[in-house]
């Protein structure tokens, strides 16, 4: 009986290792695993989560209904309970993490979110990860006409030559200024030139816009942002409206827009910014800097949870800024094809984006240069045996077909 149940246990051992499970992810959000993201279920929004949200916000802004998202949506509530979560329980996995969570009920809008979380660096590749894994989402949803609105509040130093300027500028124009923005002015200078009113948009020639009081390190931040989302080939607009509330929000923030199916309404699919800074204003010991998307689909797309992947043989590394430009493109070839690969789009060298190989028991890795990336190619080694081949990216999801 003993050796039978053995034998039970061995096979089932042996049938789990070929997979890697995870925390169940509906279906419709799936590219986020192929993108490198952990998914997990953070603890819920508490009451002490509320009030360190509630000291951060204007009472302004827990008095309008009505204001843009970035100022009325609970993003910082959510946010309060991930860096909490995250403290508390995933210290320990490498950073920089990137990590795939179920956001808050939006039933009651037919709407169901998934939030996505680089943390623990202020590079630019945060956010273009958060970009493209959200578009890679929309796209496999049936998004169409895909746009992003982008705009840059910068670092503290940025937010407030760019609050110095706002104040001085209204103090000038105050008696041409629409009604509404005057009230608006003596909430705060940033709702103030973030409001869309036709009216406003039209008095507003002339004003400071963010971009303009950039810092030279938020300036050079911005402008990757930027081209990574060119090399996408995404079209985006840049919007001197889109303001961030500076007081846990900084650098990029964006919208991700579409069309759904047949329709011809452009709605909002994701919502993004930067909140360098936030756990040390909350009082965490260590600050975490990140970046955080949140991403809505219609309720009424089917759903369906998964919980585990063929596992990987694969190992991609990608090594120059030419090569992590590329990277993408070839994730996405790979993911297209329905192939996992392990990778750490977020870590720059060798050594440390190499370290995990021998502890995955991963037998082959895919090397990506600068001359590789310029000639679209990958060199694919086997790692017991060091022999290797390189691969042009057009033949790269059948050859790797071939080695699973």
């Amino acid at each position: 009986m003993k050796k039978k149940e053995n034998k039970r246990k061995e096979k089932t051992q042996r049938k789990e290792q070929k997979f890697i499970n995870f925390y169940p992810i509906d279906k419709n959000f799936l590219p986020a695993i192929f993108y490198g993201f952990t998914t997990t279920k953070i603890s819920p929004i508490t009451k002490e989560d509320k009030s360190k949200a509630s000291s951060l916000k204007e009472n302004w802004v827990k008095a309008n209904k009505d204001l843009h998202w970035l100022f009325s949506e609970n993003f910082v509530e959510e946010r309060i309970a991930f860096l909490r979560h995250f403290t508390e329980n995933m210290t320990g996995i490498p950073q920089p993490a990137t990590i795939a969570y179920e956001a808050d009920n939006l039933e009651q809008r037919g709407k169901k979110a998934m939030n996505l979380e680089v943390i623990g660096t202020d590079k630019s590749i945060a956010e273009a990860i958060l970009i493209k894994t959200a578009i890679a989402i929309l796209r496999e949803n049936d998004v169409k006409d895909i746009t992003i609105d982008i705009n840059s509040i910068g670092d503290k130093d940025s937010m407030g030559k760019f609050t110095k300027d706002l104040v001085s500028y209204y103090r000038k124009n105050l008696n041409e200024t629409p009604a509404c923005c005057r009230q608006n002015f003596k909430k705060d200078p940033f709702y103030a030139a973030s409001c869309k009113n036709k009216l406003c948009l039209e008095a507003k020639e002339g004003i400071p816009t963010s971009i303009t009081s950039l810092s030279d390190e938020s300036r050079k931040h911005f402008t990757e942002v930027l081209e990574y989302i060119e090399i996408m080939g995404i079209p985006y607009n840049i919007n001197n409206c889109l303001l961030s509330d500076r007081k846990y929000c900084s650098q990029a923030v964006f919208e991700i827009k579409g069309k759904i199916g047949k329709s011809d309404k452009e709605e909002i699919f994701a919502i993004g910014f930067r909140y360098d800074g936030l756990a040390q204003k909350l009082g965490f010991k260590k600050d975490l800097m990140g970046a955080g998307i949140k991403i809505f689909l219609n309720k009424d797309k089917k759903s369906k949870l998964i919980s585990k992947l063929k596992k990987p043989k694969v190992f991609f590394i990608q090594i120059s800024d030419e090569a992590k430009h590329k990277s993408f493109e070839v994730i996405e070839i790979l993911r297209k094809a329905k192939i996992f690969v392990y990778h750490f789009l977020g870590r720059d060298k060798f050594g440390s984006q190499s370290a995990s190989i021998e502890k995955l028991k991963i037998p082959y890795v895919m090397i990506m240069g600068k001359r590789e990336s310029l000639e679209n190619t990958v060199m694919v080694r086997e790692n017991i045996t060091r022999t290797q081949v390189i691969v042009p990216l057009s033949e790269l999801a059948e050859y790797i077909k071939k080695l699973e």
